[in-house]
């Protein structure tokens, strides 16, 4: 599993201190992979995906992002039904609700907002249409963990911060072995390759949902 290997500084700082010959921003991940961190991000291929192992799938991988979605396009808007895509793959192995089918579901059924992404409902309500059950967890590191440690796939909806200006949607697959969170972010690669401290997600997530199969 990918993940960025650190001093202590943010992903954003230590992909900025390595350079190739051309200035080019590069990052490390912990098998030594150089990641230009400009590249279009590349979706886990669909033959690859299936049930006990989560998909990284990207909003603004350019097979989605231009798939309509709340009034505009799956890059600007499409973080919340990529997150339960995500999550839907891992737990069910069934492929029909890729990130383009998962947000045709969420504006068939209303979860998708006038120009502002997805309601809350789509994990909700949404998930629980899809045949998954749906629990709020509480926004602790210690309820989190559990949940992770349980098998239990979660996705945050963060507030302005280290994961977004607005409002976003992250999938979080699981802990590694230092305690430390796997996140899938639709938005960025680099932020995907970081493997992320719960105290650090908590203090920034307005809502937790963990998920299962019901």
């Amino acid at each position: 599993m990918p993940v960025f290997v650190s001093d202590g500084s943010s992903p954003e700082e230590d992909a900025e201190v390595v350079l190739n010959a051309t200035g080019t921003q590069r990052a490390i991940a912990y098998d030594e992979e150089v990641v230009p961190v400009v590249q279009a991000p590349q979706s886990t291929p669909k033959e690859e995906w299936r049930q006990g192992s989560m998909p990284y799938l990207y909003q603004i991988d350019p097979q989605y992002r231009d798939f309509p979605y709340s009034n505009g396009t799956l890059e600007k808007q499409g973080c919340g039904p990529t997150a339960l895509s995500m999550v839907y793959i891992d737990l069910t192995g069934d492929t029909t609700y890729g990130p383009t089918e998962m947000a045709a579901f969420s504006t068939q059924n209303g979860y998708s907002t006038d120009g502002d992404g997805s309601s809350w409902l789509l994990m909700s309500q949404g998930a629980e249409k899809l045949g998954l059950a749906s629990t709020s967890v509480a926004n602790t590191p210690e309820a989190i963990a559990e949940e992770l440690e349980a098998g239990h796939p979660v996705i945050c909806v963060m507030a302005p911060g280290t994961f977004t200006q607005v409002g976003h949607f992250i999938a979080l697959e699981g802990l590694d072995a230092d305690g430390k969170a796997i996140v899938h972010d639709s938005n960025s690669r680099d932020r995907s390759l970081w493997h992320w401290d719960l105290s650090t997600i908590c203090a920034q997530a307005n809502a937790v949902w963990s998920f299962s199969v019901a």
